[in-house]
């Protein structure tokens, strides 16, 4: 199937249409069953005086499989009654999948409310709510101030990234203090700042005993949307003669640092890994998400 305009265009003309809403693009679709990624969060957006965020589960909620499921959640409390809608459009013609007219009620801490069985995968595919990979679903308010436009965001999974292998290269590895804690200098992945940070004599219950080795997310670039990051990667320690290089695998929603604290026993930082008084670690990204305002 193919749209009778672009996506761009699409997303454009619904924000303009549609002045009470956020629209929430998820490119990539498939890959979210691929990774076992589970549900996804829109950043905060302001819509009726108030904050919000989006949950989408592309692969349905609890007891909701073969649905996509779409909840609300405020960031603060609520002290009026909200009319809401959740949606799915179509790219194909000028309708939404939704969910009729709902009631956001007063509560006295953040909440979320919802529909689990919003629309079928099958009807999502056959209907022209899904090409390309491509989805787009979103929440309006009702009986609220129009703005100027509506918001839009687009999250997506890349596999394989631009950049998604990066070495750090340590000389004179001897002189780095072993008790302290050294990182690498800054490098962009995604949207995101990172650094690798290791700890010479092992960290916490691995102290004096492993070479710990971490990967830590810094800020954001380009005012990306303040969402959560996923990612698949590798840390490594290089080996400089075999090249049987020391991996070990993190997956999921990245906390502030992921890592090992018993990377490597220390014993083994010798040749080949540590050669000249030179060590390579490195980090392997196999997939990210990455999420830009449109």
């Amino acid at each position: 199937m193919s749209r009778p305009i672009s996506i761009e265009e699409m997303v454009r003309q619904f924000k303009s249409r549609h002045r009470t809403s956020h629209l929430f693009k998820i490119d990539n679709f498939s890959l979210f069953k691929k990774y076992e990624i589970r549900s996804v969060e829109s950043s905060v957006f302001d819509l009726g005086g108030h904050k919000w965020r989006l949950r989408v589960y592309p692969n349905g909620a609890k007891n909701a499989s073969g649905h996509v499921s779409i909840f609300l959640k405020s960031q603060a409390p609520v002290n009026v009654k909200i009319e809401y809608e959740v949606f799915v459009v179509s790219q194909l013609k000028k309708i939404w999948e939704s969910s009729g007219h709902k009631v956001f009620g007063t509560y006295s801490e953040p909440a979320s409310r919802g529909i689990p069985k919003l629309i079928s995968l099958v009807n999502l595919k056959r209907n022209g709510y899904l090409i390309g990979d491509c989805c787009m679903c979103g929440v309006m308010i009702h009986g609220i101030e129009p703005s100027a436009s509506g918001t839009a965001e687009c999250f997506s999974i890349i596999e394989k990234p631009p950049n998604h292998r990066v070495t750090w290269m340590m000389t004179r590895f001897s002189s780095f203090e072993p008790e302290k804690v050294h990182h690498s200098h800054e490098f962009v992945v995604g949207n995101r700042k990172w650094r690798i940070q290791i700890h010479p004599r092992g960290f916490e219950k691995e102290k004096d005993k492993s070479f710990s080795v971490y990967l830590l997310r810094d800020g954001f670039i380009n005012n990306a949307p303040k969402t959560e990051t996923f990612a698949k990667f590798n840390l490594r320690v290089l080996d400089q003669v075999n090249r049987n290089h020391i991996a070990k695998t993190c997956s999921g929603w990245l906390e502030t640092s992921n890592g090992f604290a018993d990377f490597m026993c220390l014993t083994k930082l010798v040749e080949p890994y540590l050669v000249n008084d030179k060590l390579y670690v490195g980090v392997d990204f196999e997939v990210i998400s990455v999420a830009s305002y449109c």
